[in-house]
């Protein structure tokens, strides 16, 4: 199950404790850390996957709030702008296969944990019937802050409505959860919603950080109004477990301050102080105060933020704290007066402060916690706890966290202006840049598939596990932002394959690889239960101008086949434009195509521009250019469960097909793109490792192990391994069938 985690907002409501730069879902409210990290945190029993939506502007506290969760499966999406919960969900679904289980959870409430199992597990066989499950709480009146399930049948919502003027009596409040199948999102949308989303998904910008949308397209209309209050496919499901909505300063009661607060004959006053002064409350009745270190609110209970902040004087204190995240880990102003200023850095794991400079102003660190790599100037030297280390005005310097826990430094800066800086081109460093540990061999984790001609071979053969009902593909290689592979061993666990490459470095591709825009593989297993569409893929000319891609060649192993099953490759005989266009329009397309029967073991090298189509009762593994271009000429007009007939691109199939006969060469297995070998192991196989190109290993049968110095993994039948370019001997041991790739 995916969990897509609402994260927007700047939580003014809560100020100062919150500010814009660092809003209510990121204050370390719950136990020393933040509501977010606790959402996070429930949910990882349950959810495979996370996809967190933000306000761009917070993409650096969400990074360092997901630091501590080692191991953990994210990807974020940031808006420019706030576009509304519809289209947040909708661009976080796009990404998703239609029968994937969804659940949408808020970032605004602390929850206990006893009943909340029972209540996911009841929304979630909701959700598998076709329904979208949504979380409610039966209440006696109605609030105008909240939406409200007003007429029920069984669990079923006969009616829904956002935010009520009038007093509703004998209500189910909407505690802002859904749970449901992707593709029935879609279905119960509105068609025009969704096509502005198609349209925007189209543009997204990928950053490091995440994909990032402008919403430029978008109509923003909350999901209640677009879902809640016109779909009549809702179950409520009413909840097991305790919670409270974080909205107001009321709602803190149980917040531990870190500052000393002393109240004598004080009546419903709530005190709050994170600051290093004490408080002071003497025969005072129906306040609020909240002391922090730059700014104190005293006010009465119940009344809002929101106008006062609105005065320009008050902005200083009302959009910033004293606390600042980068995209290198975060700082903290400790004391700055006009001539001289303390911080408190930390700079997370193989992260960097890039060269720069001071004009007006000299640093000086102090090492309290982890190692340090500092270069000035041209000297490099790495300092650890107790070090210090000073550059003087004028002077270049980096510094970078070469140890495996987070570098925690104590910066002084001292001069007539604090505030001058001057950045320096320089190299993005790596891991290996670095000097730090890689580990030789990488194990992957699968993006999976469920088109609709899919089967359960891949769910029953290899043991993979997904609330999907089929899987038609797992893309075992893949760094193609359609569906990446996941890095599920060593230090590096959870994180996409094009994230580790990024943080480990272009090295780890070898020099062949190095100087390539993309990663120049994907590698899939494919379980044709029935027949896939008549197909054809562009050559690299083509896709890079049309599709801004590779275009895709590729070659299929056959792992095994039923009785009767076959392929389809390349025309019969000599065709023209005109008869391809009549014979997809009369369906009678396959007449002309070559039919070739398969085998366990067979070979087939398809090259773009070839007409192609697999044949159910094929399992295959395809080793292919990193693209997901693909054209359909035809796909026997079938419709999915949800109803939809699959796109054809018959115009873009015809610019790029090859007209000619078509004689196919069984067994070729190397071609300008890739090299593929078939290996069987009985006891030992040991392959050379070089450093002019990475290596991928998959377990297509058997079990073993696999090694490099000493460094070992287990593997097993489906097992995908990326194995980094290195001068090194990779021992695989046991019975086993792998297929070994490499361009």
């Amino acid at each position: 199950m995916k969990c897509i985690v609402l994260a927007g907002g700047f939580g003014e409501r809560l100020w100062p404790l919150s500010r814009k730069n660092c809003p209510k879902q990121f204050m370390k409210i719950a136990r020393g850390h933040s509501i977010f990290q606790d959402t996070i945190a429930r949910n990882i029993p349950y959810c495979d996957e996370f996809i967190i939506v933000g306000n761009y502007e917070h993409r650096y506290i969400i990074k360092n709030q997901l630091e501590p969760f080692q191991g953990l499966s994210y990807r974020c999406i940031y808006e420019r702008k706030p576009l509304k919960t519809t289209a947040t969900i909708m661009l976080a679904c796009l990404s998703l296969q239609p029968t994937e289980l969804v659940f949408v959870v808020p970032t605004n409430k602390t929850i206990e944990a006893a009943g909340y199992k029972d209540t996911l597990m009841v929304a979630k066989e909701r959700a598998k019937e076709g329904y979208v499950s949504i979380l409610v709480e039966k209440q006696e009146l109605s609030d105008s802050r909240y939406g409200y399930v007003t007429e029920l049948d069984g669990e079923l919502v006969r009616s829904y409505v956002e935010k009520p003027r009038q007093k509703l009596k004998a209500v189910y409040k909407n505690l802002g959860f859904l749970l449901f199948e992707d593709g029935v999102l879609f279905r119960e949308l509105s068609q025009s919603l969704v096509k502005e989303c198609q349209e925007e998904y189209k543009n997204k910008s990928v950053e490091e950080e995440g994909i990032v949308y402008t919403g430029n397209s978008i109509t923003p209309i909350p999901i209640e109004k677009a879902l809640l209050e016109k779909s009549n496919r809702l179950k409520a499901i009413q909840i097991k477990f305790n919670y409270k909505d974080i909205r107001t300063f009321e709602d803190l009661k149980g917040y531990k301050s870190k500052g000393l607060i002393v109240a004598k004959d004080c009546n419903n006053t709530e005190v709050i102080n994170t600051s290093r002064c004490a408080v002071v409350m003497n025969g005072v009745n129906d306040l609020v105060v909240v002391n922090t270190e730059d700014a104190l609110y005293i006010g009465k209970n119940g009344i809002g933020l929101k106008e006062i902040l609105q005065k320009e004087e008050l902005k200083p204190f009302s959009e910033k704290s004293r606390f600042f995240n980068r995209s290198w880990g975060s700082y903290e102003d400790l004391l700055e007066e006009p001539n001289y200023r303390i911080r408190k850095l930390v700079i997370n794991t193989g992260e960097t402060i890039y060269k720069h400079k001071h004009t007006k102003r000299c640093e000086s660190w102090f090492v309290i916690k982890g190692l340090a790599k500092v270069t000035i100037e041209d000297k490099t030297r790495v300092y650890s706890v107790n070090d210090s280390v000073t550059a003087l005005i004028g002077k270049a310097h980096q510094i970078s966290n070469v140890g495996e826990i987070p570098l925690v430094l104590i910066e002084t800066a001292t001069g007539e202006i604090l505030q001058d800086m001057v950045s320096i081109e320089s190299k993005n460093l790596s891991e290996v840049d670095l000097g730090m540990f890689s580990e030789p061999i990488v194990k992957l984790k699968p993006a999976l598939k469920d088109y609709l001609w899919g089967g359960k071979r891949l769910k029953e053969k290899y043991g993979i596990q997904t609330d999907m009902d089929v899987v038609a593909e797992a893309w075992e290689l893949s760094a193609h932002p359609d569906g990446e592979s996941k890095v599920s061993s060593g230090r590096h666990k959870g994180y996409t394959l094009s994230r580790y490459l990024k943080k480990a470095g272009n090295e780890v591709l070898g020099w062949k690889s190095a100087p390539l825009q993309k990663f120049p593989l994907l590698i899939k297993f494919i379980d044709a239960k029935e027949n896939l569409s008549v197909q054809v893929h562009p050559n690299d000319d083509y896709a890079l101008e049309h599709e801004n891609q590779y275009g895709k060649s590729e070659l299929w192993y056959v792992i095994d086949s039923m009785p009767g099953s076959g392929l389809y490759v390349g025309f019969n005989r000599n065709v023209s434009k005109e008869e391809v266009r009549k014979r997809v329009k009369d369906s009678t397309i396959t007449e002309i195509l070559n039919f070739y029967p398969t085998k366990p073991g067979d070979v087939f090298f398809i090259p773009a521009g070839t007409v192609h189509a697999i044949c159910g009762g094929n399992l295959i593994c395809e080793i292919q250019q990193s693209s997901n271009c693909t054209y359909r000429l035809y796909d026997y007009d079938r419709r999915d469960k949800y109803g939809n007939l699959r796109e054809l691109h018959l115009e873009k199939a015809l610019d790029v097909l090859n007209f000619d006969r078509y004689e196919v060469v069984e067994g070729n297995v190397c071609c300008k793109y890739f090299e593929v070998e078939i290996i069987d192991v009985v006891k030992e196989k040991l392959i050379t490792v070089n450093d002019d190109r990475f290596i991928s290993i998959i377990c297509i049968d058997g079990k073993g192990t696999i090694e490099i110095d000493d460094y070992l993994l287990e593997v097993k039948a489906g097992d995908s391994f990326f194995i980094p370019a290195q001068e090194a001997t990779l021992k695989i041991r046991g019975n086993m069938k792998i297929v070994k790739s490499n361009i």
